[in-house]
């Protein structure tokens, strides 16, 4: 290619390798000799024309015979002696003792020479030399140890047997410095194909180069190869990789190294190379056919090229170009077959099935049956450890699968399940839905459309759920079996709408007939009368159906996208603060972190955990927890728990401060598919979005929400039981705006819910807190505080039992004493923005509560700013005034002020614009303004700035 960067004459990555030389060269005491060795390609011959240089330059006389490696000419004696320009001697029969006699002119003459000038002899490719030549080097550089005469002796390793590694054995022995040349360091590896290139190299061509394995005229022919072929692009002084295919010339470089290997050893190699990057020599003898000291003979001659290299338990190829290039000589066909031959060997060696599925994947063709069954073994012993990849297993066999096959059918049931449980719901749908035009009677379409049922309940389609499931009731001649699971996928589908009245009397008509149906129905049905149970107000009862169904579960329907009891009994147990059997629900009914299975109720795990972390005064843990319930929920395409994690971090944040975030996720976030539907909304999204709508925007902006909420108290009463402080937090806004008459109805309601529920200490803690409020009770009030089961529920009684008092005179002490009541459960409940408010309050009254700890920080830098420092500079990176802050915070604008003023001296800054490049800077840096429980200052919330506290 014309224009090409030169690279001849240019050295990387040798260092290390020029100093030893160096120091060889000024070497005047002890033994003057470098010995050096390396695979072919390592830069031997580049490494030695630079030692030849340096020494001509320092004054050295060079004597290099030229030995011409390409014509792989051995070095000799009399070839030396030419180097010298001394005439070789007759050549005698060997038993006149020929050779000694070039050796001892050889010796001569180097005197002779060294008399003069300061000599170096260099020697290559010693691994051609004849013996004769090699003894003769064992003892020169001895001899002439006192003689001016430097030596670098060089060879190949793995190759030219036993004599050469006597030679620097000896050598060595005597205190010749080895040097063995090692692959070249990444860096020296970019700045190589940087300067072949004559550009930098993009991702692509880094990923390619590394293949080499830092053998320099590997990746030489390599990158020269692309640039020859037009694989390589240079635009704007970076280089692109535009096609991947190997080079001929790299290929070419790969054969010769491979020429001298006999027959039996290409073999072994190739099966080596399609083995993959490492392999054990036990699974190819068993693929060759022989055994494994049968192979010792062939795994010598490739070990002695050094293309392999033994680590640990394993061989492995110390270039991957090679390996590469190695199976594209294979013939497509013949890589095939031994695709599925290396996938059925390693399925019976087992241990390794992913790799074996790898291979039968790539090797499988249509009209093999036995292919297909060892994809389907391979499938069966993957579905637990890696899902994804037993379902694209199977969904390879149908691919090579007729649908008349009897077994196109299970294979299709096999499918299915793994997409389901690995998670992949939309995959699961589209891939139910293709299926069902191909199924050939009515039976199977009954199993598929049950399925798909299943599937579409957590992807937030209840209704489409709801029609399959009929669809399938409705087919004639059903089995028991698929009856019951269209049924329990009917159940499911129809308690996720609005109206299920219809699941009612089924699960009713189910439980009456329980002996003649499956059990994993009877618990569906359970659950659904359970559900309506709490919505209802019959808390005792919905828990004792729920543990009920909880003990019977049956755990062959977890991959089947059926709700676990667990978690709806775990939550229930949330809402009336029984925290201690929440745990062990979470712990016993779910089987732990991985009982509920990896399909689409995954997420709500994590949710329920979420949930018992914020009750129990942990909100950083809440919103880090309902974060990954978020994420795993939308990976898996569950939108209806997306929706309910959504409002879980919601209330997190909104407890911990953090309104930006609650607000977000309050309104729902893109494709976030609205408000989850009841009895799914596990932390009732509807009470959360108005409770941010007040606390951002103040009680009337949040009337309208209101009233909804208490309108539906006469069918619903999910909005009461989720939250022990609801009931007063509806009186507390409906006062605030005049609405007595909506603050009548949340009493009435909360009143008749302790009183349905007796054994329930939170429902009448919740009761007396709302009656307390409504009524100007201060011993409703101070009993509700010491009733509620949480610090933060309790912590809200106390603070309006501070307010009210407040506003009655004479009652300062008391006031005082409340509202540190409530600050010290606040703090205990990490809701730090709510203890700020509190020491607003006792500031106004003159009282200063301290609110931080000291703590061993520098003195300068990000990491030199306490809690509050950075609170305040996160809310002036979003453009905050200082009495925006100030408001925020609950403190002063001097207080405020003094802060900036530490931040700027700490930061060494002197403007908010690069205040607010340092926030972006350390916006990942944990733990961040968003959720950080500080120990030194009150959480601050973001924007928006339209914060309304409790009232005065």
């Amino acid at each position: 290619m014309e224009g090409r960067p030169p690279t001849r004459g240019a050295t990387f990555g040798r260092q290390r390798e020029q100093a030893s030389i160096d120091e060889l060269l000024t070497r005047v005491d002890g033994p003057r000799v470098m010995l050096v060795e390396g695979e072919p390609g390592i830069g031997r011959t580049r490494l030695l024309e630079e030692a030849a240089r340096i020494a001509a330059d320092e004054g050295f006389s060079v004597v290099d015979p030229d030995m011409a490696p390409e014509l792989r000419r051995p070095a000799d004696l009399d070839l030396l002696l030419s180097a010298l320009d001394e005439p070789c001697p007759p050549s005698p029969s060997p038993s006149a003792g020929g050779q000694d006699r070039s050796a001892e002119l050889l010796r001569d003459a180097l005197e002779r020479r060294a008399r003069s000038a300061s000599l170096l002899v260099v020697l290559d490719d010693l691994e051609w030399a004849d013996p004769e030549t090699l003894l003769a080097l064992r003892t020169l550089p001895i001899r002439l140890a006192s003689s001016p005469v430097w030596w670098i002796l060089a060879r190949r390793t793995g190759s030219g047997g036993a004599e050469p590694d006597r030679l620097f054995s000896r050598l060595k022995a005597r205190g010749a410095v080895l040097c063995r040349l090692s692959p070249l360091p990444d860096e020296a590896v970019f700045d190589l194909v940087t300067a072949t290139l004559g550009a930098c190299p993009d991702v692509d061509l880094r990923v390619l180069a590394d293949k080499a394995g830092g053998n320099p005229l590997l990746l030489l022919e390599l990158m020269n190869g692309l640039l020859d072929e037009g694989s390589v692009m240079n635009a704007r002084g970076h280089a692109h990789l535009i096609a991947s295919r190997l080079p001929e010339r790299a290929r070419l470089v790969v054969q010769g190294r491979l020429e001298d290997l006999d027959p039996a050893a290409r073999r072994l190699l190739e099966v080596a190379a399609m083995l993959g990057p490492a392999f054990h020599p036990l699974v190819a003898a068993d693929l060759l056919g022989i055994t494994p000291s049968e192979l010792l003979p062939s795994l010598e001659a490739i070990l002695a090229t050094e293309l392999l290299t033994a680590h640990e338990e394993a061989l492995v190829f110390r270039h991957d170009l090679v390996r590469e290039s190695v199976i594209t000589d294979i013939a497509g066909p013949v890589r095939q077959a031994l695709h599925v031959q290396i996938g059925r060997t390693l399925l019976e060696h087992g241990g390794r099935v992913k790799a074996a599925a790898a291979h039968l994947m790539a090797g499988a063709v249509s009209g093999v049956p036995e292919v297909l069954q060892s994809l389907d073994r391979a499938s069966a012993q993957m579905l637990d450890t890696d899902p994804a990849v037993a379902a694209e297993l199977t969904r390879r066999a149908l691919d090579l699968t007729e649908p008349a096959d009897p077994l196109w059918f299970a294979r299709t049931m096999t499918a299915m399940g793994a997409l389901v449980t690995a998670g992949d719901l939309t995959g699961a749908a589209e891939f139910a839905e293709g299926a069902l035009d191909r199924c050939a009677s009515g039976p199977s379409t009954a199993e598929l459309l049950t399925a798909l049922s299943f599937v579409l309940v957590p992807m937030g389609q209840a209704a489409r759920a709801s029609d399959t499931a009929k669809a399938v009731l409705d087919m004639p001649d059903l089995s028991d079996e698929v009856r019951d699971r269209a049924e329990l996928a009917l159940l499911q589908a129809e308690v996720g709408l609005q109206e299920g009245g219809s699941a009612l009397e089924r699960a009713r008509e189910i439980i009456k007939a329980a002996d003649a149906r499956g059990r994993g129905l009877v618990t569906g049905a359970l659950i659904v009368l359970a559900l309506d149970d709490w919505d209802k107000g019959d808390l005792i009862g919905a828990l004792d159906l729920t543990r009920t169904g909880v003990r019977q579960v049956s755990n062959d329907g977890v991959h089947e996208c059926r709700l676990h009891p667990a978690l709806i009994l775990a939550s229930f147990l949330v809402d009336v603060r029984l925290m201690d059997e929440a745990r062990r629900t979470m712990v016993l009914g779910t089987g732990g972190a991985e009982g509920i299975g990896r399909d689409g109720w995954a997420a709500g795990s994590a949710i329920v955990r979420s949930r018992i972390d914020l009750a129990e005064g942990r909100p950083e843990d809440a919103i880090r927890g309902a974060r990954a319930a978020l994420e795993a929920a939308d990976e898996v395409g569950a939108r209806l728990l997306g929706s309910c994690a959504r409002s879980t971090l919601s209330i997190a944040a909104l407890r911990s401060g953090d309104l930006e975030t609650a607000a977000e996720h309050s309104l729902g976030g893109k494709d976030a598919g609205g408000p989850a539907s009841p009895p799914f909304d596990l932390t009732r999204s509807e009470l959360i979005r108005a409770q941010v709508t007040e606390a951002c925007d103040g009680p009337r902006a949040a009337v309208p929400g209101v009233s909804r909420l208490l309108e539906g108290l006469a069918k619903h009463n999910r909005v009461l039981i989720c939250d022990p402080t609801a009931a007063a937090w509806l009186v507390r806004t409906a006062v605030a705006v005049g609405e007595t008459g909506h603050a009548e109805k949340a009493v009435a309601a909360a009143d008749r819910l302790a009183d349905m529920n007796p054994g329930l200490p939170s429902l009448a803690a919740a009761a007396e807190h709302a009656r307390g409020l409504l009524h100007g009770d201060s011993d409703l009030l101070r009993h509700a505080g010491a009733g509620h089961a949480d610090h933060w529920s309790s912590a809200s009684a106390y603070e309006d039992l501070g307010i009210l008092l407040s506003g009655l005179g004479g009652a300062r002490g008391r006031t005082i004493q409340w509202f540190d009541e409530a600050l010290s459960r606040y703090v205990a409940a990490g809701a730090e923005r709510d203890a700020a408010r509190i020491r607003g309050r006792l500031r106004r009254m003159g009282e200063s509560r301290r609110h931080w700890e000291r703590r061993d920080r520098p003195a300068t830098g990000w990491a030199s700013l306490t809690g509050t420092e950075r609170r305040i500079s996160g809310l002036v990176s979003h453009g905050l005034t200082n009495q925006r802050i100030a408001d925020q915070l609950f403190v002063s604008v001097h207080t405020v002020a003094f802060h900036l003023r530490q931040v700027f001296r700490k930061l060494n800054i002197r403007s908010r614009v690069e205040l607010a490049r340092q926030v972006l800077e350390h916006s990942d840096d944990p733990p961040d303004a968003h959720t950080k429980k500080s120990s030194d200052g009150p959480e601050a919330e973001l924007p928006p700035a339209h914060r309304r506290p409790r009232p005065e």
